[in-house]
């Protein structure tokens, strides 16, 4: 076997094609050929550097389209819902900065008479902790939507009833314009309250596309009428009887 003949079986070899000739008669030659053992040493390595730089090129090119995909993605804007939550929380604090300033004094729209009466008494101490308490379940309400149904329906009540004596203090000038907006915190609560709960609410179960329709015609054998139907099942182990 002459040189070009062995190193063409070489380089099919190193390609993973067949080669022309027995691989047993390649190795013979190469065995007692030196410069054919040089060949092919040579050529091994060239394609073995080949093949990991062809590897860098690949891992490179895929990494590059990957940050240019993800440069061209726009962010995601925030859901309807988040901002419904972040809204409730915003409203429940403001409703807790309410209650702080009652705590402290301030003079939330009473009159002169009433306001001097209810800070020496227990009905200003149970209107802060009522004020405060409604600020810290909207927070929690907006954190946990589960929370919004019990929410919804205590504010929905105290909203209703509040509204009733608004509107008589009102009417009377037992109360003024600032202390009428203050209670609006309360109102968007319950606004709030309300969208969130029924948007965190779980959806029923779809029915079945592939279910068989009801009234899918039966073909029955001959002599056969078709019975009673029954709306429920009987076990196929009971007694005849």
């Amino acid at each position: 076997m002459d040189c070009p003949v062995a190193r063409e079986a070489l380089s099919a070899r190193i390609d993973g094609e067949r080669e022309p000739v027995p691989a047993a008669r390649v190795d013979e030659h190469v065995a007692g050929c030196a410069d054919c053992r040089a060949w092919y040493a040579q050529a091994v390595e060239q394609t073995q550097q080949l093949r990991r730089l062809a590897g860098r090129s690949q891992v490179a090119a895929v990494a590059a389209s990957d940050r240019a995909a993800m440069s061209r993605t726009p962010r995601p804007l925030p859901s309807i819902s988040t901002c419904l939550r972040a809204t409730l929380a915003l409203t429940g604090l403001v409703q807790m900065g309410l209650a702080i300033a009652q705590a402290a004094g301030v003079n939330v729209g009473t009159s002169a008479a009433a306001h001097h009466m209810m800070m020496g008494g227990h009905l200003l101490n149970e209107s802060t902790a009522w004020s405060a308490a409604l600020g810290v379940i909207m927070v929690v309400a907006a954190v946990r939507p589960a929370v919004a149904a019990g929410l919804a329906g205590v504010l929905s009540v105290f909203t209703a009833i509040l509204t009733g004596y608004v509107v008589s203090d009102a009417l009377t000038g037992a109360v003024g314009l600032d202390r009428i907006l203050s209670h609006l915190p309360v109102l968007a609560g319950t606004v709030l309250a309300l969208i969130v709960w029924r948007s965190a609410r779980p959806s029923g179960p779809e029915p079945r596309s592939d279910a068989a329709p009801v009234t899918a015609d039966v073909v029955l054998p001959d002599k056969a009428s078709r019975g009673r139907r029954r709306g429920h099942l009987y076990p196929t182990d009971g007694s005849a009887a």
